[in-house]
Parts: C-alpha cells; sequence; structure tokens
C-alpha cells in the first residue's frame, strides 16, 4: 500500500531515520513537504538555495540536496517509505 496522505507521515521519525541512514545532520527547520504517490516520494525542504542546489543519492532511497555555495543541506528527497517503514 502507498502512503496517500501527509498525515499518516511522521516526520520527526522520517528525519530521525534519514540521518541514521545517510549519516548526517539534518536541519529542523522545515519550510515545504510534497508527497509524490505515484512516485512513492518524499521531499522535504529546509531552505531555498542561494543560487544553485546540487543533489546526490546517498542511499538506494535518499538524495540530499545542497547549496553549491554554503554547502547546506537545502532539502531531502526519500523513496519507498514502506520499505524504509516510515509509513503504511
Amino acid at each position: 500500500m502507498v502512503t496517500t496522505s501527509l498525515l499518516d507521515i511522521d516526520m520527526d521519525q522520517v528525519l530521525h531515520k534519514v540521518e541514521q541512514l545517510a549519516h548526517v545532520k539534518l536541519p529542523r527547520d522545515v519550510i515545504e513537504v510534497s508527497l509524490e504517490p505515484k512516485l512513492k516520494m518524499l521531499c522535504i525542504r529546509f531552505k531555498k538555495p542561494l543560487t544553485v542546489e546540487l543533489g546526490e543519492p546517498v542511499t538506494e532511497e535518499i538524495s540530499l540536496f545542497t547549496d553549491k555555495d554554503t554547502d547546506e543541506i537545502t532539502a531531502v528527497e526519500v523513496f519507498n517509505l514502506e520499505k524504509l517503514k516510515l509509513a503504511y
């Protein structure tokens, strides 16, 4: 079953799990969250990049985005929440 509502997702749990799997400390100021059920993808944005944003997969299910100028984490995409046991 694919999660179809953001209300079904515990964002604190998602951020904690991503930190464990990606070995990074994520910001806790979230400015945007979007869910694409057909793609099984959750995107969490922490801040807008100053100019250019660079994305890089860190695991099969997690991609981190950073500001090219500051190297700060700006967003994270999480694929297949069910596989990570973050949604049901």
